[in-house]
C-alpha cells in the first residue's frame, strides 16, 4: 500500500508522519506508557499489569505508595496503565513494620531546629495500628503496637488517600506504658458519610501511624 504513495512537498510528508503517529497513539500501544525517572535513582524496574495501583506495588516492594509517585513523577498517583514501566528507587534504611494490608507506617522525616537527636525507632519497633471493628458513621475501634511509652499522639481522621495528615482532631491520646493498648474514637461529623476515612496518630516527637478503615458499603 505504502509503495504507492508519493511526497511531492515536505508538508505532506510531516502530516503522513502526524496521522502514523496519532493512530498509533489510539491503538493505546503499552511502549508509549512510559514513567519521566532518573535511572540513577531506580534500584529496579517494574511493568504494570491489569489491576495493579500505586499501593499494592508499594507492598511488594516494601515502599509508601507516596514515595513510588515521587520517584516517577506522577501527577495523578491514582492513573496508572497496564504496560507502564515504573522507577522501583532502594528501599529506606529504616525496616518497615508488618502490618495488615491496610496499613501502612513510616519514620516521620521531620528536620529539628536545634542539634537536639531526632528520636530512634529500634528495629522491630515502628509504631502500627490495626482496624479492630467499625460502627458506621458514629465509631473506629483500633489496636496499637510498638507504640513509645509515655506520649501524647494526636488522634487525626481525615479523607481517603491523604493519611490522615492535617485530618480533624478527634482527641489526643496517651501511649502509657506504650507497646499495645485499645482505643475507640467517635468519627468526625464531616466524615460520617464517607466510604472510606484515613486515621492517624501522630505525636510532637516525631512518631506517627495511619492507615484507613471502610465506613460506609458502596
Amino acid at each position: 500500500m505504502f509503495a504507492h504513495i508519493r511526497f511531492t512537498h515536505s508538508s505532506l510528508f510531516a502530516r503522513f508522519l502526524s496521522i502514523v503517529l496519532i493512530g498509533a497513539l489510539g491503538l493505546g500501544l503499552p511502549a508509549l506508557w512510559t514513567t519521566s525517572a532518573s535511572a540513577a535513582t531506580c534500584a529496579q524496574s517494574y511493568t504494570v499489569q491489569a489491576g495493579d495501583n500505586l499501593y499494592r506495588i508499594g507492598l511488594k516492594y516494601v515502599l509508601a505508595w507516596p514515595r513510588l509517585a515521587e520517584a516517577n513523577n506522577l501527577a495523578n498517583p491514582r492513573l496508572i496503565f497496564p504496560g507502564q514501566v515504573l522507577c522501583i528507587p532502594a528501599a529506606n534504611a529504616t525496616p518497615a513494620a508488618t502490618v495488615s494490608p491496610a496499613i501502612t507506617s513510616t519514620p516521620l522525616p521531620t528536620a529539628q531546629p536545634t542539634a537536639a537527636a531526632q528520636p530512634t525507632q529500634a528495629p522491630g519497633t515502628v509504631p502500627s495500628i490495626t482496624i479492630l471493628g467499625v460502627t458506621p458513621g458514629v465509631s473506629v475501634t483500633i489496636q496499637t503496637a510498638n507504640f513509645p511509652a509515655h506520649k501524647t499522639f494526636d488522634v487525626r481522621m481525615g479523607l481517603n488517600g491523604t493519611s490522615g495528615v492535617n485530618g480533624t482532631l478527634v482527641t489526643k491520646q496517651d501511649s502509657g506504658t506504650g507497646g499495645s493498648f485499645t482505643a475507640t474514637y467517635n468519627i468526625p461529623a464531616a466524615l460520617k458519610n464517607e466510604r472510606v476515612i484515613a486515621i492517624r496518630l501522630e505525636s510532637a516527637s516525631g512518631y506517627f501511624s495511619f492507615g484507613w478503615f471502610a465506613n460506609r458499603g458502596s
